[in-house]
């Protein structure tokens, strides 16, 4: 059935179309408890408004905007699920935190370098500037009954190089960042800061969550100390924020 559009009304046909998408969202035409949480095609869409893709495309950016579809390049536009929470507190885990969500999750190196610690590195790591750190680049993913990955998180992390000889290889044998440390006798560490802050993302930050620059991420800005007090880890942490919701928790001690 082709949807009636007013033209002409004073309200702009992509919003007239945006609040159509919305309604039958709401009456769960598409998501959970429909057959499929993907819309239709952009080309379908403007076949069934009349109207040219430029438009469906303004009007899925509208959807987006308000948190009820998720565009993912080369897939498509998907139902946006509730928001996984995301806990930051003493003792932040990745994997943990994914698993207390009953989600089984995968991970990408997508580099590892040696390099120089300069400026905000070289502070929140007490080492002096110059000093050696090795950065490394994660991509972390959930996986869905049916294999289909979905980019949760983006982060860059450095550590002392002195201090963590080889991490980069001992990391790819041992997949986590805790069994990592702990190969180098860090049995337990806990976060001393965490910054939280939202930003538009830049080419590469949107390419590892799979998403446009015109939707918002949540960053987190964090050092990790061993039991003595001294950073092992500083890192950043990006997630999509129609995705993910950080809760912060207090001392549990």
């Amino acid at each position: 059935m082709t949807a009636q559009l007013e033209r002409g009304g004073g309200v702009a046909v992509w919003r007239q179309i945006a609040q159509i998408l919305a309604t039958e969202i709401g009456e769960r035409r598409y998501g959970e408890g429909a057959p499929d949480d993907r819309l239709p095609s952009e080309t379908d869409l403007a076949q069934r408004f009349g109207v040219n893709r430029h438009t469906v495309r303004r009007a899925i950016l509208g959807l987006a905007e308000q948190g009820l579809v998720n565009v993912e390049h080369g897939r498509g536009t998907f139902v946006q699920a509730a928001a996984i929470g995301y806990v930051i507190g003493r003792r932040t885990r990745f994997t943990e935190n994914l698993s207390q969500n009953n989600l089984k999750t995968a991970q990408q190196i997508i580099s590892a370098h040696k390099l120089k610690a300069e400026g905000g590195v070289a502070q929140a790591l007490g080492l002096r500037a110059g000093a050696p750190v090795y950065r490394l680049e994660l991509a972390r993913r959930s996986l869905d009954t049916q294999g289909i990955e979905l980019p949760l998180a983006y982060s860059e992390n450095w550590f002392p190089a002195s201090r963590f000889p080889d991490f980069p290889e001992v990391f790819a044998e041992h997949e986590t960042i805790s069994a990592t440390l702990a190969i180098f006798g860090v049995k337990d560490y806990t976060r001393l800061e965490s910054r939280i802050g939202a930003r538009m993302p830049d080419a590469d930050i949107a390419r590892h969550l799979g998403i446009n620059r015109q939707q918002p991420v949540l960053s987190v800005e964090s050092t990790d100390v061993d039991e003595a007090g001294k950073p092992i880890k500083y890192g950043i942490a990006y997630f999509p924020a129609d995705r993910m919701q950080l809760v912060v928790q207090g001392p549990t001690e």
